[in-house]
């Protein structure tokens, strides 16, 4: 069986520069044969598969304006194309909407699908070498691929995909049911006595912070530096808020598994 851990990385600067290479490549590369793929589509009726977007790739890389995607890892370029090609197939069997072009603005990621390796307290990533990590299990079965991602405050998280021979919770405890409400969370019933979990609200603090960040961002000049720092002070204040909801809901759920 497969589990996921997701970690927090400190690449030091040479690492975020050849990350930030590696992502503007890869977001190239999903953009291009998007392009490509929608253009070819309109003209003959088939798109481009993977097998035929990659064999594109290797000739796109010799081209001089083009050699630049020689810096960055070839096993996330392909694996982007795989991507582009899933999500395709994802959006024809109505299983999601159609792909959309990446931007450089938003949550940037890349996959590594092989030649990853937990070493000490780092995680060693082709190209990139040994990533400075806070690693909170230890994982002694074999990686399958890493995907590393930058928010858009600039933290850095890597999210490992293993082989796991243990996936079962450890079961305590009488609850006999959950059940979701309007007002409550949710309402808990043990056999015995219920008991309502209130949903957790932003504090008034943080409230507060992303009003005046908010109002503080209508007032910039759209396209101004001052705006693109002000969009990351608003995204701080969201993070928070987020990263705080999403605590109360893994304590929820360790206290009722």
């Amino acid at each position: 069986m497969l589990d996921v851990l997701k970690v927090r990385l400190y690449p030091n600067k040479e690492q975020q520069t050849a990350l930030a290479k590696n992502f503007g490549c890869c977001r190239m590369v999903w953009n291009y044969y998007l392009e490509k793929t929608n253009s070819q589509y309109k003209e003959t009726g088939k798109g481009l598969n993977y097998n035929e977007m990659a064999a594109y790739l290797t000739q796109l890389k010799k081209q001089p304006d083009y050699l630049f995607l020689k810096e960055a890892t070839a096993a996330t370029l392909q694996q982007s194309l795989k991507n582009l090609e899933s999500a395709f197939k994802n959006f024809f069997q109505k299983r999601a909407r159609f792909p959309k072009f990446k931007s450089k603005h938003k949550k940037q990621s890349i996959r590594y699908p092989e030649s990853c390796s937990i070493q000490g307290n780092g995680l060693k990533l082709p190209k990139l070498g040994i990533v400075k990590a806070r690693i909170s299990k230890t994982i002694s079965s074999k990686i399958k691929s890493v995907t590393v991602s930058k928010t858009s405050t600039d933290k850095y998280f890597a999210a490992i995909l293993f082989e796991s021979d243990d996936l079962t919770a450890k079961k305590t405890g009488k609850i006999s049911g959950i059940d979701l409400g309007l007002t409550s969370l949710v309402t808990v019933f043990d056999g015995e006595t219920y008991t309502k979990v209130d949903p957790i609200k932003p504090t008034r603090k943080s409230a507060k912070r992303l009003k005046r960040r908010q109002q503080a961002l209508s007032r910039k000049t759209k396209g101004s530096n001052n705006r693109k720092k002000q969009v990351k002070r608003v995204a701080k204040v969201h993070e928070k808020i987020a990263n705080t909801r999403q605590d109360f809901l893994h304590k929820l759920r360790t206290k009722v598994s």
